[in-house]
């Protein structure tokens, strides 16, 4: 919890504004009408694309409180027809090459997995993609070498997406489910 740019009291609340540092906190009590509306708009866009839990929505960690960064992860969960996953794998690998994980040991995971969410097909609902969001550029070869004990997977490093605040992304697809996912070419 932060400081409410309204009453200057510490609440519950969320993050309105672009970027992380322009942005300021709203305690729900606080917040405009305006505000709860773009609130409740994004939470019906992420139905069918987000799980729910007793709370509503999950969020996963950023648009859990910076409202623009809801907007840019449906943008973005849109364009590639995708849908959050799930999975026990700490690495999501093994769920993605195969749509589930049968190692038990399977605990590492590359330096470069930081901000990781796992996707679904919307189309399907096969596993598609394990999107991490390092700081910085990733290693080439660290993500090779990641994905070298699957041979149905690829990875593609770009720039900067809904996270923001620098980070680079590192798309690693099951190419197999990745044809089938809507506005997506393997």
């Amino acid at each position: 919890m932060y400081d409410c740019a309204g009453c200057g009291r510490t609440r519950r609340g969320l993050f309105f504004g672009s970027g992380i540092g322009e942005s300021q906190w709203w305690c729900f009590r606080c917040q405009s009408a305006e505000q709860r509306e773009l609130i409740g708009a994004l939470d019906g866009r992420a139905r069918g694309v987000l799980s729910r839990d007793a709370e509503g929505i999950e969020w996963p960690y950023g648009p859990n409180i910076y409202v623009n960064m809801r907007a840019d992860l449906l943008d973005w969960a849109d364009a590639h027809g995708l849908k959050s996953g799930s999975t026990r794998c700490s690495s999501g690998l093994h769920w993605l090459d195969k749509g589930r994980c049968a190692v038990g040991e399977c605990f590492d995971t590359p330096g470069f997995y930081d901000h990781t969410t796992t996707w679904r097909s919307r189309t399907t609902g096969r596993p598609v993609l394990v999107f991490n969001q390092p700081y910085g550029p990733p290693d080439v070869a660290e993500v090779r070498a990641a994905i070298s004990e699957h041979p149905s997977l690829s990875a593609e490093i770009g720039p900067e997406s809904w996270y923001g605040a620098g980070t680079a992304s590192v798309y690693i697809w099951n190419d197999g489910n990745r044809s089938k996912t809507a506005g997506i070419a393997p």
